[in-house]
């Protein structure tokens, strides 16, 4: 198929003028509604490693508990059949915490899911699948060997080379007895963790990065010139969840000290279940996150760094309307960055994409599409492309299935930033 991309209608009522939930959930800008996932589809992630070849994994719902990781390759426009990671009846489905697939020179490299395991509701392992060469199937690889049946997700991944990944992860290892009235006791905090995950199933260069995180919010991974660098949201013992940076070097397989991105102060005892996102262009570290720390003011901010992530700009905020965040960001080839995220506007959830160049916004939110304000329409993703901005997310009614749209960077010229 090749993307052809047109614009249907830029105005908001056109979306509120829909009679059911498929025409009310559709994107703004499309390239005819087709990819390859198929009704049922949920929850998808997107990875490219050169602008051209793109790789999408998602949940694929064939009965109640019955799951399918499925994944497909886009080359030139066009997609191919979708190939299958696992099926079965053992995943943790959830939200948000969702698979993933990364590449290598247009190859897939691994893919991560979550399996159930006895023990509770929270009880699952990481599982890192990697392809099996000549034979159309994976091997299934857990990085943690602790044994507890507690939550172990929030997977980011980096391709090493085609036989190994740098896998980080949050491990709940220390939460297994923990009852209510001891959430605050730091002993017993969700980690950060780390591990090199090789084809073979050989762990090596295991790492506690941060002994307290947040216990539910995604991660993020991406290399950097020398090593990498993950975010995360962190905690303190004041019960401050503000996002984190650290640090990865390959030579040492060490991490830095967490360094602070920006101190909003967002003091919640709990998970907000709203992860930072990271990108990388140049020298220049972007972040993107949510934060609710001054009262009745949702944000959606971005910060940069030029200094690998020692110290970072004032944040700009991204979000105009009821920021509801489930936020993304990437660098696009020439040097900018488009951040999406969600606001909620009546019974609906839009999705927004902005781009800036870490000093000052450059155009205005663009709505490229709508969902549900609810869980079950996860966390839409992004990625950037040669000729722009390809977006993924999930479709709750009148039934469960991705949607897609391509974000070309001529349109910026339609929504230059005039204010």
């Amino acid at each position: 198929m090749t993307l052809r991309i047109f614009i249907l209608l830029l105005s908001l009522p056109f979306l509120l003028t829909g009679c059911n939930g498929e025409q009310r959930q559709r994107a703004q800008l499309d390239f005819g509604t087709t990819n390859p996932a198929e009704t049922g589809s949920r929850f998808p992630y997107l990875y490219s490693d050169d602008g051209e070849t793109v790789f999408m994994s998602w949940l694929a719902r064939i009965d109640e508990e019955y799951f399918a990781l499925e994944y497909a390759k886009m080359v030139g426009g066009s997609w191919e059949d979708p190939g299958l990671v696992h099926v079965g009846h053992d995943f943790f489905e959830n939200w948000a915490d969702f698979p993933s697939i990364v590449s290598l020179n247009g190859e897939p490299v691994a893919a991560h899911w979550l399996k159930k395991i006895e023990g509770g509701p929270y009880a699952y392992n990481v599982q890192i699948s990697f392809p099996e060469e000549m034979v159309n199937r994976w091997n299934h690889i857990t990085p943690h060997d602790d044994g507890t049946p507690t939550e172990h997700g929030f997977v980011s991944m980096l391709p090493l080379d085609r036989e190994s990944v740098l896998a980080i992860w949050l491990d709940g290892r220390h939460t297994e007895h923990r009852a209510h009235d001891e959430y605050s006791d730091f002993d017993q905090a969700m980690t950060l963790r780390s591990a090199i995950v090789h084809r073979d199933g050989t762990i090596e260069a295991e790492r506690v990065i941060d002994e307290a995180v947040c216990d539910c919010c995604q991660t993020d991974l991406i290399a950097v010139d020398g090593g990498a660098v993950a975010v995360y949201r962190d905690r303190t013992e004041g019960e401050i969840r503000d996002i984190s940076l650290v640090r990865y070097n390959f030579d040492t397989q060490e991490w830095s000290e967490p360094i602070r991105v920006h101190n909003d102060n967002w003091v919640i005892a709990g998970c907000p279940v709203n992860g930072p996102r990271v990108a990388y262009s140049g020298d220049q570290i972007a972040v993107a996150w949510y934060t609710e720390a001054e009262e009745n003011d949702k944000k959606v901010l971005v910060a940069t760094s030029s200094d690998n992530g020692q110290t970072f700009t004032s944040p700009l905020q991204i979000n105009q309307g009821y920021a509801m965040g489930r936020v993304d960001i990437d660098a696009a080839p020439d040097g900018t960055f488009y951040v999406s995220w969600m606001e909620q506007q009546n019974d609906l959830a839009r999705i927004y994409l902005r781009k800036t160049d870490g000093n000052e916004l450059l155009t205005m939110p663009v709505l490229i599409g709508s969902t549900d304000t609810g869980r079950s329409s996860g966390f839409p993703r992004i990625v950037a492309l040669n000729d722009g901005i390809m977006l993924a997310w999930t479709q709750t009614a009148p039934f469960y299935r991705l949607r897609t749209a391509l974000y070309q960077y001529q349109l910026d010229d339609l929504f230059v930033r005039t204010d």
